[in-house]
């Protein structure tokens, strides 16, 4: 944690704690890939690049007397190497808002950080969904390898239902057999809160008894897309370098700056195991 240098900020320990509170409990409320991938890590704040697996197609499993079949065989299609990219957002805390508060006998005001937690949280998920042309980085909705399904009107009662039903009969075709999870755009969302035909129940619903492993919205991804992924970490990771932490950047003008920052990449192992509506 030297390289974070939190001691040489004029913070004390209840100081730093509030801090990190704001900033992990903003993350967690914020985050949305992290409900539907695992996590993998972390891995350490020096890590540049992951080696890992890619698998392609399904293939038959053995099944005799004794076993003496040697053909069938789990093995990568690929092996491939990502790096591990810096997601990061400063911000300040003024020095007479920390005696302020000192004097007053106020807990430090910790709102900056959580609002840079905030954003870095919200450009994970914008890597995990649209992955980053920049760097190279693909995200669920530009996997190559992935599976398309064409998406209807779902302005019309049902057929968010009926979109959900060929995806996962696409993913199962595959070799996929759940459990899976979904996260589509507001717009999408929103209109699957609504009664499904004279069941009493909301299309949602319906939805939701097919996936799982959850049906979630996120504001990273925009128009009317949704995406459907067979979780597990053998189809799907997060690899986490330097989970989300702060650390301090040192004094500008008597003032204090810090970094909320963290190290993270989509590793997508089978890329078959996810499917887009779009």
């Amino acid at each position: 944690m030297d390289i974070l240098d939190r001691k040489a900020a004029p913070l004390n320990e209840n100081e730093w704690t509030r801090i990190d509170e704001a900033v992990v409990t903003t993350a967690r409320r914020m985050l949305v890939g992290r409900k539907v991938i695992e996590v993998l890590g972390p891995l350490g704040s020096g890590v540049y690049s992951i080696p890992y697996s890619v698998f392609s197609g399904k293939s038959a499993t053995g099944i005799d007397m004794v076993g003496e079949e040697d053909s069938f065989v789990v093995e990568p299609t690929s092996r491939a190497t990502i790096n591990l990219p810096m997601l990061y957002k400063d911000f300040k805390i003024m020095w007479r808002d920390v005696e302020a508060d000192r004097h007053l006998g106020l807990p430090l005001d910790v709102s900056t950080a959580a609002v840079a937690s905030n954003y870095v949280a919200v450009q994970e998920d914008n890597l995990i969904f649209n992955g980053n042309k920049g760097l190279g980085h693909d995200g669920l909705f530009s996997t190559k390898g992935r599976q398309v399904v064409k998406i209807g009107n779902w302005d019309e009662t049902g057929t968010a239902l009926g979109d959900v039903v060929k995806a996962v009969g696409a993913l199962s075709e595959a070799g996929h057999y759940g459990p899976y999870a979904m996260v589509v755009s507001p717009i999408l969302f929103g209109r699957m809160v609504r009664m499904y035909g004279n069941t009493g129940m909301l299309e949602l619903d319906q939805v939701k008894a097919i996936i799982s492993g959850g049906v979630y919205y996120s504001n990273v991804i925009t128009g009317s897309k949704a995406v459907i992924v067979a979780t597990g970490g053998h189809n799907l990771n997060l690899a986490v370098g330097q989970d989300m932490v702060t650390s301090y950047m040192g004094p500008t003008n008597m003032n204090h700056v810090f970094r909320v920052l963290e190290t993270t990449a989509l590793l997508v192992r089978r890329p078959d195991a996810i499917c887009t509506i779009e």
